[in-house]
């Protein structure tokens, strides 16, 4: 956990509340840790973080996207930030698409 948040907090991001999410509330058996944070400005962070060992393809940023959409109307909030903590490959696509949503991907693969 910390490892990721060093990661995310390269911009000076300080969380005030940090809150793991279980998947099997968005009823999803993907293999992937969800947290949810506050900020000291009071901004919603989202973050996932998922380790496979196949490309990150265009199907799966359309599964993540709905899946933080899921959960926006479970806690009753929209997310203002939502990050990516990716150890695969990542297909140009795929990233492209995820940008296009406002999604921030860290990407450890090499």
């Amino acid at each position: 956990m910390k490892e990721m948040l060093e990661r995310i907090c390269r911009k000076q991001v300080v969380f005030t509340s940090l809150d793991v999410v279980d998947p099997k509330i968005l009823h999803t058996r993907k293999k992937l840790a969800i947290f949810s944070g506050v900020d000291q400005k009071s901004f919603y962070h989202l973050i996932f973080r998922m380790e496979q060992k196949s490309r990150f393809l265009r199907k799966h940023a359309h599964e993540i996207d709905a899946l933080c959409s899921a959960l926006a109307l479970h806690v009753k909030h929209n997310y203002k930030y939502k990050h990516l903590l990716l150890n695969a490959p990542l297909c140009s696509k795929a990233a492209l698409l995820l940008e296009e949503q406002g999604w921030k991907i860290h990407n450890d693969f090499m």
